[in-house]
């Protein structure tokens, strides 16, 4: 995760200083969008987070935005990677609805390899069905000693 983040940074700040570039990426604000057991459709709940991330947006000026879709262990292998994506595509159009540049939002899906709970429960099993949605940030360069 860490060489894809580093790698879209790069991307993202070809502009940017080369002290800048050799750091990894920061996290400026996380949090996590839940949603039913098999559905990529966001709930009224889903909806007033991302309005908070896109208030933060505002707030902070992040780089990059992720969106990491995850599953719970009941769908196939297939159906969970296909779903966890979805999740994530899904958040990305609430967002891009909302005026964030759809380029500076990524999006992966993990399915059921990064569970956060354990899954013999329906109260884990809602834990794992979620999008982490991270606002990522170069670390500053360190001050010029000159000026």
């Amino acid at each position: 995760m860490r060489h894809i983040l580093t790698a879209l940074s790069l991307c993202l700040a070809c502009a940017l200083p080369a002290v800048v570039l050799a750091d990894p990426p920061r996290i400026q604000f996380a949090t996590e969008v839940y949603f039913d057991s098999g559905s990529a459709r966001l709930s009224a709940d889903a909806v007033s987070i991302l309005d908070q991330v896109v208030s933060k947006r505002r707030e902070l000026d992040p780089e990059l935005i992720m969106a990491i879709g995850h599953t719970d262990a009941l769908p196939s292998d297939a159906r969970a990677q296909t779903l966890s994506v979805q999740r994530a595509e899904a958040v990305k159009r609430y967002l891009a609805n909302k005026g964030v540049e759809r380029i500076r939002i990524y999006t992966e899906g993990k399915a059921k390899r990064m569970p956060v709970a354990d899954n013999d429960s329906r109260e884990g099993r809602a834990r794992n069905n979620r999008v982490e949605v991270q606002l990522v940030a170069p670390k500053t360069a360190p001050a010029d000693p000159e000026q």
